[in-house]
């Protein structure tokens, strides 16, 4: 499994161990949603990470991008952020590359 690292952080400054336990939550939640082999947003995935007033959120997206990036993970589609704070933005979908290549061994 490929070992990420965060690129940039802009933003107050934090504790270099609190980033990196908040990214491992992360990985670990957003990957325990995906062996579930259903579509998942990765805004559910960091909904439950408890991080300090200040901390810009989307400080987390880099690791969906080096997932997708390293072939971990591909997009299957879109919905509306359930976020209230995002206006109803436009979330990716995702799922785990090899239970997409799974499905299609399937049909």
């Amino acid at each position: 499994m490929p070992q990420y690292t965060q690129r940039s952080e802009r933003g107050p400054t934090m504790s270099d161990d609190d980033k990196q336990k908040w990214y491992a939550q992360a990985f670990a939640i957003f990957r325990r949603m995906l062996r579930k082999g259903k579509p998942v947003a990765f805004e559910d995935a960091i909904r439950p990470i408890e991080t300090p007033d200040g901390f810009d959120r989307r400080g987390f997206g880099w690791i969906p991008a080096a997932m997708h990036r390293d072939g971990e993970i591909v997009p299957v589609g879109f919905r509306e952020s359930v976020n209230a704070r995002h206006h109803c933005g436009v979330k990716r979908l995702w799922v785990s590359a090899t239970a997409k290549k799974k499905g299609a061994a399937d049909a």
